[in-house]
């Protein structure tokens, strides 16, 4: 009784940890980039984290700038449309790998 009850447990931990990640991976990415969005006009009010030039070092950086081009890369990396997005689908298929299919475990029951 107790080993059926171990099993059935870390059949549902498996199966949360493998399917969760369906619905909080995109959701992830796009609270990220939501987030860079609103921080958008603080940073580009502010100038915050950015160096002008003229300095001692000849150097600028515009932090507005990098975080326009960090969104602007972020969506091919994550959501190509010819290229799907490399870890979902690895996850994805890690799941079925692991989980296999609902018949093998509903012999537990």
């Amino acid at each position: 009784m107790t080993i059926v009850f171990a099993l059935r447990v870390s059949y549902t931990r498996r199966r949360q940890r493998y399917t969760f990640f369906i619905v909080l991976y995109p959701m992830g990415v796009s609270g990220e980039l939501l987030t860079i969005y609103a921080a958008l006009p603080y940073v580009q009010k502010t100038g915050l984290y950015s160096v002008t030039l003229p300095n001692k070092y000849n150097f600028s950086f515009d932090y507005f700038t990098f975080l326009t081009l960090t969104m602007v890369s972020y969506i091919p990396r994550e959501w190509r449309a010819h290229t799907p997005p490399q870890l979902y689908f690895h996850m994805l298929r890690q799941r079925k790998k692991v989980l296999g299919h609902v018949d093998d475990y509903s012999k537990l029951e």
